[in-house]
Protein backbone atom coordinates (compact mmCIF):
# COMPACT_ATOMS: atom_id res chain seq x y z
CA UNK A 1 0.00 0.00 0.00
CA UNK A 2 1.21 3.83 -0.75
CA UNK A 3 1.92 5.71 2.50
CA UNK A 4 2.60 9.44 2.45
CA UNK A 5 5.61 11.30 4.19
CA UNK A 6 4.57 14.93 5.00
CA UNK A 7 7.33 16.85 5.56
CA UNK A 8 6.13 19.37 7.91
CA UNK A 9 7.26 22.88 8.40
CA UNK A 10 6.62 25.81 11.47
CA UNK A 11 5.50 27.44 8.35
CA UNK A 12 3.60 26.72 5.38
CA UNK A 13 5.99 26.22 2.73
CA UNK A 14 4.90 28.66 -0.64
CA UNK A 15 4.95 27.66 -3.79
CA UNK A 16 8.32 29.52 -4.73
CA UNK A 17 9.50 27.76 -1.69
CA UNK A 18 8.59 24.46 -2.97
CA UNK A 19 9.67 24.98 -6.54
CA UNK A 20 13.24 26.32 -4.64
CA UNK A 21 13.65 23.07 -2.26
CA UNK A 22 11.46 20.27 -3.49
CA UNK A 23 13.65 17.11 -3.84
CA UNK A 24 14.53 16.31 -7.69
CA UNK A 25 14.75 13.11 -7.65
CA UNK A 26 11.60 12.11 -6.33
CA UNK A 27 7.91 13.10 -6.57
CA UNK A 28 6.59 15.68 -4.29
CA UNK A 29 3.38 18.22 -3.36
CA UNK A 30 2.19 21.43 -1.66
CA UNK A 31 -0.27 20.80 -0.20
CA UNK A 32 -1.92 23.60 1.59
CA UNK A 33 1.34 24.73 2.29
CA UNK A 34 2.57 21.18 3.46
CA UNK A 35 5.26 19.56 1.31
CA UNK A 36 4.21 15.33 0.98
CA UNK A 37 6.09 12.56 -0.82
CA UNK A 38 4.44 9.50 -1.40
CA UNK A 39 5.88 6.62 -1.55
CA UNK A 40 6.41 4.64 -4.94
CA UNK A 41 3.12 3.58 -6.67
CA UNK A 42 2.41 0.22 -7.03
CA UNK A 43 2.60 -1.63 -10.56
CA UNK A 44 -1.79 -1.18 -11.25
CA UNK A 45 -1.09 2.22 -11.00
CA UNK A 46 2.07 2.55 -12.80
CA UNK A 47 0.59 0.52 -15.88
CA UNK A 48 -3.15 2.67 -15.85
CA UNK A 49 -1.00 6.00 -15.89
CA UNK A 50 1.34 4.64 -18.72
CA UNK A 51 -1.43 3.32 -21.11
CA UNK A 52 -3.51 6.59 -20.48
CA UNK A 53 -0.66 9.61 -20.65
CA UNK A 54 0.68 7.80 -23.54
CA UNK A 55 -2.61 8.08 -25.78
CA UNK A 56 -3.53 11.44 -24.69
CA UNK A 57 0.37 12.18 -25.78
CA UNK A 58 0.10 10.42 -29.18
CA UNK A 59 -3.21 11.80 -29.82
CA UNK A 60 -2.33 15.33 -28.89
CA UNK A 61 0.42 15.83 -31.30
CA UNK A 62 -1.69 13.78 -33.89
CA UNK A 63 -3.62 16.49 -33.75
CA UNK A 64 -1.34 19.44 -32.93
CA UNK A 65 -3.43 20.42 -29.70
CA UNK A 66 -1.06 21.57 -27.17
CA UNK A 67 1.10 19.25 -24.72
CA UNK A 68 0.86 16.31 -22.31
CA UNK A 69 3.06 16.38 -18.94
CA UNK A 70 3.43 13.52 -16.68
CA UNK A 71 3.50 12.67 -12.81
CA UNK A 72 6.67 14.92 -12.42
CA UNK A 73 5.71 18.13 -13.48
CA UNK A 74 4.49 20.31 -10.69
CA UNK A 75 1.66 23.14 -11.19
CA UNK A 76 1.51 26.01 -9.45
CA UNK A 77 -2.28 26.58 -8.75
CA UNK A 78 -1.96 29.41 -5.74
CA UNK A 79 0.18 30.13 -3.23
CA UNK A 80 0.21 27.38 -1.19
CA UNK A 81 -0.88 24.07 -3.53
CA UNK A 82 1.86 22.87 -5.97
CA UNK A 83 0.47 19.54 -7.29
CA UNK A 84 2.33 17.28 -9.52
CA UNK A 85 -0.62 15.53 -11.65
CA UNK A 86 -0.29 12.10 -13.07
CA UNK A 87 -1.32 13.37 -16.03
CA UNK A 88 -2.12 16.72 -17.30
CA UNK A 89 -3.10 18.81 -20.99
CA UNK A 90 -2.67 22.09 -21.65
CA UNK A 91 -4.02 23.69 -24.88
CA UNK A 92 -1.90 25.17 -27.52
CA UNK A 93 -3.01 28.46 -26.62
CA UNK A 94 -1.88 28.30 -23.16
CA UNK A 95 1.40 27.03 -23.27
CA UNK A 96 2.44 30.15 -22.51
CA UNK A 97 2.35 29.11 -18.34
CA UNK A 98 4.78 26.51 -19.45
CA UNK A 99 8.08 27.72 -17.32
CA UNK A 100 11.17 25.66 -17.10
CA UNK A 101 10.38 24.88 -13.30
CA UNK A 102 6.53 23.67 -14.40
CA UNK A 103 3.43 24.68 -14.98
CA UNK A 104 2.65 28.27 -14.03
CA UNK A 105 -1.10 28.19 -14.01
CA UNK A 106 -4.42 25.78 -14.20
CA UNK A 107 -4.09 22.50 -17.05
CA UNK A 108 -7.02 22.96 -18.89
CA UNK A 109 -7.82 18.94 -18.27
CA UNK A 110 -5.73 16.92 -15.11
CA UNK A 111 -6.11 12.82 -14.75
CA UNK A 112 -5.23 11.49 -11.06
CA UNK A 113 -4.82 7.87 -10.67
CA UNK A 114 -6.38 7.02 -7.14
CA UNK A 115 -4.42 4.88 -4.63
CA UNK A 116 -5.19 4.16 -1.06
CA UNK A 117 -3.01 7.21 0.70
CA UNK A 118 -3.95 9.95 -2.06
CA UNK A 119 -7.26 9.70 -2.68
CA UNK A 120 -8.64 11.91 0.16
CA UNK A 121 -6.21 14.60 -0.95
CA UNK A 122 -7.11 13.81 -4.75
CA UNK A 123 -11.22 14.13 -3.41
CA UNK A 124 -10.65 16.84 -1.06
CA UNK A 125 -7.94 19.96 -0.95
CA UNK A 126 -6.50 19.35 -4.28
CA UNK A 127 -9.99 19.03 -6.04
CA UNK A 128 -10.98 22.44 -4.75
CA UNK A 129 -7.65 23.94 -5.63
CA UNK A 130 -7.88 22.82 -9.06
CA UNK A 131 -11.50 24.05 -8.90
CA UNK A 132 -10.71 27.43 -7.52
CA UNK A 133 -7.97 27.75 -10.54
CA UNK A 134 -10.12 27.09 -13.20
CA UNK A 135 -8.97 23.41 -14.31
CA UNK A 136 -11.93 22.97 -17.04
CA UNK A 137 -11.65 19.04 -16.73
CA UNK A 138 -10.97 16.48 -14.22
CA UNK A 139 -10.72 12.81 -13.77
CA UNK A 140 -10.11 11.19 -10.93
CA UNK A 141 -9.47 6.90 -12.36
CA UNK A 142 -9.80 4.28 -9.42
CA UNK A 143 -7.58 1.35 -10.94
CA UNK A 144 -9.57 -1.29 -9.53
CA UNK A 145 -12.97 -0.34 -10.89
CA UNK A 146 -15.46 2.29 -12.10
CA UNK A 147 -17.16 2.79 -8.72
CA UNK A 148 -14.52 4.97 -6.99
CA UNK A 149 -14.15 6.67 -10.27
CA UNK A 150 -15.22 10.49 -11.26
CA UNK A 151 -15.36 12.54 -14.06
CA UNK A 152 -15.75 16.25 -14.09
CA UNK A 153 -16.05 19.54 -15.54
CA UNK A 154 -16.08 23.28 -14.97
CA UNK A 155 -19.28 24.69 -15.16
CA UNK A 156 -20.29 27.67 -13.77
CA UNK A 157 -16.68 27.59 -11.35
CA UNK A 158 -17.84 24.52 -10.04
CA UNK A 159 -17.07 20.79 -10.70
CA UNK A 160 -19.65 18.99 -12.30
CA UNK A 161 -20.63 15.26 -12.70
CA UNK A 162 -19.63 14.12 -16.64
CA UNK A 163 -21.46 11.31 -17.63
CA UNK A 164 -20.20 8.50 -20.11
CA UNK A 165 -22.20 6.90 -22.52
CA UNK A 166 -24.45 4.02 -22.13
CA UNK A 167 -21.93 2.21 -24.04
CA UNK A 168 -19.34 3.83 -21.50
CA UNK A 169 -17.36 5.94 -24.73
CA UNK A 170 -16.80 9.03 -21.72
CA UNK A 171 -15.99 11.88 -23.92
CA UNK A 172 -13.69 15.01 -23.04
CA UNK A 173 -14.64 18.19 -22.63
CA UNK A 174 -11.50 20.11 -22.95
CA UNK A 175 -9.63 17.60 -25.67
CA UNK A 176 -10.97 17.98 -29.23
CA UNK A 177 -12.22 14.76 -30.95
CA UNK A 178 -10.70 12.79 -27.92
CA UNK A 179 -12.46 10.04 -25.59
CA UNK A 180 -11.71 6.56 -23.85
CA UNK A 181 -14.23 3.49 -24.11
CA UNK A 182 -13.99 2.99 -20.15
CA UNK A 183 -13.83 -0.65 -21.15
CA UNK A 184 -10.38 -0.16 -21.82
CA UNK A 185 -9.43 0.67 -18.32
CA UNK A 186 -11.40 -2.21 -16.16
CA UNK A 187 -11.47 -5.43 -18.85
CA UNK A 188 -9.42 -7.40 -16.16
CA UNK A 189 -6.65 -4.17 -16.86
CA UNK A 190 -5.90 -6.15 -20.07
CA UNK A 191 -5.19 -2.53 -21.87
CA UNK A 192 -5.63 -2.85 -25.70
CA UNK A 193 -2.15 -1.44 -27.21
CA UNK A 194 -1.74 2.05 -27.38
CA UNK A 195 -1.78 2.23 -30.84
CA UNK A 196 -4.39 0.27 -31.22
CA UNK A 197 -6.45 2.66 -28.99
CA UNK A 198 -5.34 5.63 -30.86
CA UNK A 199 -6.41 4.12 -34.26
CA UNK A 200 -9.86 3.57 -32.50
CA UNK A 201 -10.33 6.70 -31.84
CA UNK A 202 -9.00 8.41 -34.76
CA UNK A 203 -11.20 6.23 -37.01
CA UNK A 204 -14.34 7.43 -35.25
CA UNK A 205 -13.65 11.38 -36.46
Amino acid sequence: MQTLSRVEVMERMTAADFFRDAPEDRKAELIDGVMIMPSPPLVIHERMQGFLSTLLRMYVEERTLGEVFGSRTAVELERFYAPEPDILFISTDRLHIVDEKGILGAPDFVIEILSASTAQNDRGSKMRAYERAGVREYWLIDPYGPAGSEFCQLQEGRFRPHASSAEGILNSATVPGFWIDLNWLWADRDYPSVRQALDTILNQQ
